[in-house]
């Protein structure tokens, strides 16, 4: 049976297409939206293993995506800068199960989709890596 896919929220594309990357080489598919209503669409269709939304693209409502993906019962991952510390209180104000910052995702994604998903190492750290 295949893994259910990662759904992706992010503007950037250069960014998107890494995560992308480094997610095909862990055995998950990803589809990526750039727009709210992509999102939502997707959400609605493919029944993701797992919800990353990124908050650096301003055009982006992804506060909105977070309140969705959560509301449809989905495990949330969002990263952003690691000194924007409002966008961080917003996201797990909006029910973000785990908020990064770039570099950590960008470092460290197959241990946090692990964690996410249920498969990670024991004693790992399960919270938030980014400053309250």
């Amino acid at each position: 049976m295949m893994a259910r896919p990662i759904l992706l929220l992010e503007g950037d594309l250069f960014f998107s297409e890494k995560i992308r990357t480094a997610l095909r080489h862990l055995g998950y598919a990803t589809i990526v939206t750039r727009t709210l209503a992509q999102f939502v669409e997707q959400l609605g269709a493919e029944f993701p293993a797992l919800v990353i939304i990124g908050t650096g693209s301003s055009h982006i409502p992804w506060e909105e995506a977070v309140r969705r993906a959560k509301a449809a019962g989905y495990p949330v991952l969002v990263f952003s800068s690691h000194v924007d510390l409002a966008a961080q209180a917003a996201a797990r104000q909006a029910g973000a199960d785990r908020v990064v910052a770039n570099a950590k995702l960008a470092a460290d994604l197959p241990r946090l989709i692990g964690q996410m998903l249920g498969d990670g190492a024991p004693g790992c750290n399960t919270g938030d890596d980014t400053p309250a």
